[in-house]
């Protein structure tokens, strides 16, 4: 699978990268290595990775000169690429990276952890030594976590689906409300839907009768980064000289945050500003480049950090075999969770079914079939029950909210994914199958109840990349209900015209990297063999254990009940 903004770089490009950069830093010696490692540097890129391993298989990198990669370093030695700050490659220990991006890289680790060992001004942690005296449920990772921000200026809370996180943010912020009643706070996330499952988890959490400050908390502005940062056609409206007036700052699904975004967002806080990055490090690495998560996660970093660095581990969502095989997919690898999830009973909430068909499998569609009936059921009886005319919906009228709100929740009951979107059982063989071969060029032949998903950031709208909303109405009335973030930092429904958006598509089925930052009671996953012999996963081949492990944890744990895994083999090694 390649990084859908980086796609991969054919030979022709890579060939004409390395003789501009031939021509433009001549090399001392040239040799055929020095090509092998600009291509397998560039190949990199297209990943979203800045570096590459010397040590890893001559296989992973294309390469084609002999001597793999004892003569490759000895030519870039003697080629003069790694001499001197201007050299355009680094390598450190068996890491070799392009030194723009290892720069900027090590530029956004540092400035965090300076900014992490600021002394906060006014900090007393004493005035609050018996805040916990009335608040039930901390273990004492969450209770670190939360002590963190008294000393620390920047907070890595770490973790996997069912342990806590949000319960600590929620405490987090009740410490920090009650310290500083005045503190301006945002909480964010990188895309809508994990802004907005942000924002209803902690709405849950401010209930709680035992916080002192659950309504402030149910109050706070929740936005996707781009939409802080004010961002339009690649630049940013909030940066160095125009910073955010906020004093805290929540970033949820860090996992999902390129180097790009990350660096943006340092530069437009003010340097007092408190930050808390919480995510997943097991999930899959940003779809930009440079997975800044993954690097802050690393022992030796993570270890910098001390004591404002946490990683939860217990366990409070009961998820039965889905947490197990996670654990064992996360700890062991692919290999280790096929063979165990080949075992399991029947009455398992984490199963594989086989099927022998090229073709999209019956079970998917009778699935399909009957939540895309009751999608569309629910939305004829919003249009019946309450107006004749879409024109007359309007966010003023409370029983069209809490009927939309009500529709718009049936979405997360199931969801399915696809590793791939072409291809053998990808995307867009699920939408052909249900909505048949033309599926993409008309939006008014697809039913009522269709879920749809937007393509592009549309603030002027209130919605994100990744929207995932719902057609209601059909004819001349056929409109797009959606739930989006007002100009107020509200959340509201709203029904769009559909020539009002850039780029619509069907979201009958998600690729798995869309699918970050969302959740669903029933996830079906697509794994077909034929994925292996796909061009598009080229790539994906060539990234090991670790890269199909992420994509594998990163689907089932969109689950919050069950998990059927829908695959053309009996074999369990679907990736070796």
């Amino acid at each position: 699978m390649t990084n859908k903004n980086n796609a991969d770089w054919g030979p022709d490009l890579r060939e004409k990268l390395f003789q501009t950069l031939a021509r433009c830093i001549p090399p001392k010696e040239y040799s055929p290595h020095l090509q092998d490692l600009v291509n397998a540097l560039t190949d990199a890129l297209s990943r979203g990775e800045i570096s590459i391993n010397l040590d890893s298989n001559s296989s992973d990198h294309k390469i084609t000169a002999k001597d793999w990669p004892q003569s490759h370093i000895h030519a870039l030695t003697k080629s003069g690429w790694l001499d001197g700050d201007s050299s355009p490659m680094i390598l450190i220990g068996n890491e070799l990276s392009w030194r723009r991006w290892y720069e900027e890289m090590n530029s956004v680790t540092n400035e965090l952890l300076t900014r992490s060992k600021a002394t906060n001004q006014n900090s007393s942690p004493k005035k609050l030594s018996t805040h916990y005296s009335h608040i039930k449920g901390l273990n004492q990772e969450q209770e670190t976590a939360v002590k963190a921000l008294d000393d620390h200026r920047v907070v890595l809370i770490s973790g996997g689906p069912g342990t806590g996180k949000t319960s600590t943010i929620t405490m987090l912020l009740e410490r920090a409300l009650t310290f500083e009643p005045e503190i301006r706070v945002g909480l964010s996330a990188p895309t809508g839907k994990a802004a907005r499952r942000l924002q209803e988890s902690l709405l849950k959490n401010s209930q709680n009768p035992n916080l002192d400050k659950g309504q402030q908390i149910a109050a706070l502005p929740c936005n996707t980064l781009h939409r802080w940062l004010k961002a339009s056609h690649g630049e940013f409206g909030h940066n160095k000289q125009n910073q955010l007036p906020i004093d805290l700052i929540v970033v949820d699904e860090m996992s999902m945050v390129d180097l790009t975004l990350m660096k943006a967002l340092l530069n437009a806080l003010p340097y007092t500003c408190k930050l808390v990055l919480v995510g997943d490090a097991d999930q899959l690495p940003p779809v930009g480049l440079g997975a800044i998560w993954r690097e802050l996660q690393q022992e030796h970093i993570k270890n910098k950090f001390g004591t404002s660095a946490v990683h939860l581990h217990q366990l409070y969502r009961n998820r039965g075999d889905l947490a197990v095989l996670s654990k064992i997919l996360r700890d062991h690898g692919p290999c280790e969770f096929w063979k165990q999830l080949s075992v399991l009973p029947q009455s398992s909430n984490l199963q594989k079914h086989c099927h022998k068909t090229k073709a999209i499998p019956q079970s998917l569609k009778i699935h399909m079939t009957t939540h895309l009936k009751r999608l569309a059921l629910l939305t004829k009886q919003l249009m019946s029950s309450h107006f004749e005319d879409v024109n007359e919906l309007n966010n003023q009228n409370s029983d069209f909210i809490l009927s939309a709100e009500k529709l718009l929740s049936q979405l997360n009951n199931l969801m399915v994914l696809c590793p791939m979107r072409r291809g053998q059982w990808g995307i867009d063989d699920v939408h052909k199958s249900l909505l048949g071969p033309n599926f993409q060029e008309d939006i008014a032949s697809w039913p009522e109840g269709t879920p749809v998903i937007c393509g592009e950031n549309q603030p002027e709208l209130g919605l994100s990349n990744g929207d995932i909303g719902l057609i209601i109405g059909q004819g001349n009335n056929l409109r797009l209900l959606f739930q989006v973030v007002s100009e107020e930092n509200d959340n509201q429904i709203r029904l769009i015209h559909p020539a009002r958006l850039k780029l619509l598509q069907p979201a009958l089925a998600l690729t798995v990297h869309k699918s970050q930052g969302s959740e669903a009671k029933h996830v079906i996953l697509l794994w077909p063999d034929e994925i292996l012999k796909s061009d598009q996963t080229d790539q994906l081949r060539k990234q090991s254990q670790e890269y199909s492990a992420k994509l594998l944890y990163t689907a089932i744990t969109r689950a919050t009940e069950k998990v059927d895994i829908l695959t053309t083999s009996d074999g369990n090694n679907l990736f070796y």
